[in-house]
């Protein structure tokens, strides 16, 4: 038995050594698996932090983008206001200066009216006063013809006093029919 217990001694250590020698490639490969277990779990931890980060990122980024979306909205919608507020004052501008424009156009015609009316009254009073002057200038050469008339008819002034009354009745009564 010594030949079969050595063999089986040397036999079960033979079988031992691989045994041991694959445990302890066992434990090694335990530990591999348990270090790129832990690697992977790491991993996962990490992917998890950056996951939750890039969502954060992304909520903070979608919440930048909506509020500026809305900001846009705002200005957008206050510039079509200010706009149409532009335009309603152009417009309304455009009215005034059209309507100012008719009126001083018509203030201009009634202006012209006026002065070609005033005109032509000017001219009838210049042609009625140049008749006055000729009526007032033949008056006058009929007072003056009547005025020697009655010289001749008349005695001489140092005959009679109311010869003299007569004579400057009669020029006053002629001045004024002839005035």
């Amino acid at each position: 038995m010594p030949s079969d217990g050595g063999a089986a001694l040397h036999g079960n250590i033979i079988d031992l050594i691989p045994i041991a020698k694959a445990h302890s490639d066992r434990a090694s490969g335990f530990a591999l698996i348990d270090q790129a277990a832990e690697a992977m779990q790491a991993s996962e931890q990490r992917a998890s932090h950056a996951e939750e980060k890039a969502q954060k990122i992304s909520s903070k980024a979608i919440e930048a983008v909506r509020a500026a979306q809305l900001r846009i909205e705002q200005v957008q919608a206050q510039a079509r206001l200010i706009e149409q507020h532009a335009a309603e004052q152009a417009n309304l501008a455009e009215e005034r200066i059209a309507k100012t424009e008719a009126l001083a156009q018509e203030r201009i015609e009634q202006a012209q009216t006026c002065a070609h009316d005033a005109e032509e009254r000017a001219r009838a009073a210049e042609s009625r006063l140049r008749m006055a002057e000729a009526r007032a200038d033949d008056a006058e050469e009929r007072l003056e013809q009547l005025h020697e008339a009655l010289r001749r008819k008349l005695p001489s002034p140092s005959t009679s006093n109311s010869a003299d009354r007569t004579y400057e009745g009669r020029c006053l009564q002629l001045k004024y029919a002839a005035g």
